[in-house]
């Protein structure tokens, strides 16, 4: 990998942070969303309501993958230190 300017690193910090609230921000619409738009579902899974199995382990499940996805396409591993060089 080729050294980064710290113009880049920024860059990168600002994207790596974007994505990661973006990311929040799809688990709470996904939680909120079928917390609220199910609960007068009356379906029922192990005597749970269908609400509450797909706002609650549904959003661990989102979350997961979400940061699977994160970690191979948007993060990179860099040192925010500055490179000196020696001679």
């Amino acid at each position: 990998m080729k050294p980064m300017t710290h113009e880049e690193k920024s860059r990168q910090i600002r994207k790596e942070a974007l994505a990661t609230i973006l990311l929040f921000l799809l688990c709470f619409a996904w939680h909120v969303g079928f917390g609220y738009g199910l609960s007068g579902c009356d379906i029922t899974i192990f005597h749970l309501p269908l609400w509450w199995i797909l706002s609650t382990p549904g959003v661990f499940v989102v979350a997961v993958i979400g940061v699977l996805f994160l970690l191979k396409k948007v993060f990179i591993n860099f040192d925010f230190e500055e490179e000196t060089e020696e001679n």
